[in-house]
């Protein structure tokens, strides 16, 4: 096994040095420095750079896993800023077993792999279980210095303990779902979302003085150990790990990993044969730009509320939780009346990740504007004017799907939990909700037309949109700290909104034409 784990690893830095000397070579600096191929003959140099990668790869796991520990704690700071180390706790175990589904790294595509066990022959059973002792030890390690750190408590070495037998426990179950279903899981996107989703909702519970117990983790661990047994025993026994890694580490994968954000954008955004099929009745007595529109929905119908039913279900499922808790503690029942009336704010940061603006957009450039963008026409300012208020509607359409229930449920919490002094609250925070989500719609259209960002590959190019989404999640969280009652934070989202429409029409008319362009 530390043969075959030396081999890999002397595989993976071979192959990272040549990439690095590769780089240098092309660098406008560099480039005239080097012109023959002495670089990649020299012993001392890629000694020196087989030295330095050592220590930035350390470096960089060892920053990535504080930086992972770090946004847990932020988390249980924020949520439950009275009892931070144990809210922590809470969340640290859930997200475990988040990544016993999400983070498994048996059956990712990878270079190392393809070189390894397609290109150079090495046994696959072999590989695998040399590289997955190899990441087990050395998480358990990181973890161990850093839980005692921070809990300083023997509970540390029964956290460090339980994410490594999750962690096995995670990639038998990885191994299981593919020779099953011949899918791995995150590909999945369904159950990938269910899981994800479902788990995230307990991740928050100690907003509402809920969280396990050490008691429970104990336990956890403890029946954790024969299932680790049992995964282990399951991924030896499995013969055709070499025509798996074939399957999944193709030349082109292995080589243009880099771009897997792209080829998942593409795959995401796809119309399937069965939606190219448009009902007559549909596009009866439509015409002009309501006829084009139209059947761009009913052919991406599938892709743009998919999503939508998806979070409108989970937000159901969350009020029906709520309205469950409520009359189970007078504690919980104040918490969640004062949040309700205080916090408003913090629905800008939900209604930011509900909102399905940028797939929409990404639908429209992949099946129709990559294409249309090539005619004149296309980009005349009443061109787009008027498309872009038909797919306006589309969005709102669409997003106004989970928001409604939202905006619908919000008003029976905040009844049932104690209700309010000033009875316009039960108007003002579901028109501030459906303001919301009508305001995220606009924007992601508005700034779509704007800073059109996709060249043909569904590369984002354009740094300018890529910095106001960025900003746009930035303020969302910021608004989180802000302190003001719903009436008025609701008064002033609506008022904003309404003038952010209006700005933003006015604009993409007089400047869409000009920058409405394939980069």
């Amino acid at each position: 096994m530390l043969n075959t784990l030396k081999m890999s690893l002397k595989i993976d830095m071979t192959y990272a040095i040549n990439s690095f000397i590769y780089t240098i070579k092309k660098t406008p600096i560099f480039k005239d420095l080097f012109i023959d191929d002495s670089l990649y003959k020299s012993k001392k140099a890629k000694a020196f750079i087989r030295l330095l990668g050592i220590i930035l790869s350390s470096f960089r796991v060892i920053i990535f896993k504080l930086f992972y520990f770090l946004i847990i704690y932020g988390i249980a700071e924020l949520i439950s800023p009275k009892n931070t180390l144990n809210a922590f706790i809470h969340i640290y175990f859930v997200f475990t077993i988040i990544g016993m589904f999400i983070n498994n790294k048996t059956l990712s595509t990878s270079t190392k792999k393809y070189f390894s066990i397609i290109l150079f022959n090495m046994d696959a059973k072999k590989f695998l279980r040399a590289n997955l002792f190899f990441n087990i030890f050395s998480n358990l390690i990181l973890n161990l210095i850093i839980l005692l750190v921070m809990i300083k408590s023997p509970l540390a070495i029964i956290l460090t303990i339980f994410t490594s037998l999750v962690r096995l426990i995670g990639e038998g179950l990885s191994i299981f779902y593919y020779k099953k279903y011949k899918l791995l899981i995150t590909t999945n996107l369904k159950v990938y979302w269910t899981i994800v989703t479902s788990l995230a909702i307990l991740a928050l519970l100690p907003l509402i003085k809920i969280q396990v117990s050490n008691i429970f983790i104990l336990i956890a661990t403890i029946i954790s150990i024969p299932l680790a047994i049992i995964s282990y025993i399951y991924i030896n026994s499995v013969k055709d790990y070499k025509l798996i890694y074939k399957k999944l580490n193709t030349l082109n994968k292995a080589i243009n990993q880099g771009q897997a954000k792209e080829y998942n954008r593409q795959a995401m955004v796809e119309v399937r044969d069965k939606d190219k099929i448009i009902n007559n009745k549909k596009i009866k007595n439509k015409k002009g730009y309501d006829l084009f529109n139209t059947i761009f929905f009913e052919r991406h119908k599938e892709i743009l509320l998919r999503s939508a039913k998806n979070y409108a279900l989970v937000a159901l499922g969350i009020i029906i939780f709520t309205l469950f808790l409520i009359p189970n503690s007078i504690e919980v029942k104040q918490e969640i009346n004062a949040f309700l009336l205080n916090n408003l704010s913090w629905f800008v940061i939900i209604m930011y990740f509900i909102n399905r603006g940028a797939i929409v957009t990404q639908a429209m450039f992949y099946n129709c504007d990559h294409a249309m963008l090539t005619f004149n026409f296309y980009r005349n300012p009443k061109v787009i004017l008027n498309l872009f208020k038909k797919r306006l509607t589309t969005i709102i359409k669409v997003n106004l799907i989970p928001a409604c229930v939202i905006a619908l449920g919000l008003p029976i919490i905040l009844y049932l939990s104690g209700g309010t002094n000033h009875m316009i609250n039960y108007i003002t925070i579901p028109i501030f909700i459906i303001s919301l989500s009508i305001f995220f719609s606009v924007h992601y259209l508005v700034i779509y037309y704007l800073f059109q960002p996709y060249n043909k590959k569904m590369q984002i190019k354009s740094i300018t949109y890529t910095i106001i989404s960025s900003l746009t999640y930035l303020i969302s969280y910021m608004l989180t700290n802000l302190k003001m009652s719903s009436l008025n934070f609701s008064i002033l989202g609506v008022t904003l909104t309404i003038i952010y429409i209006v700005i933003a029409l006015i604009i993409v008319y007089k400047k869409s034409s000009e920058t409405f362009k394939i980069k």
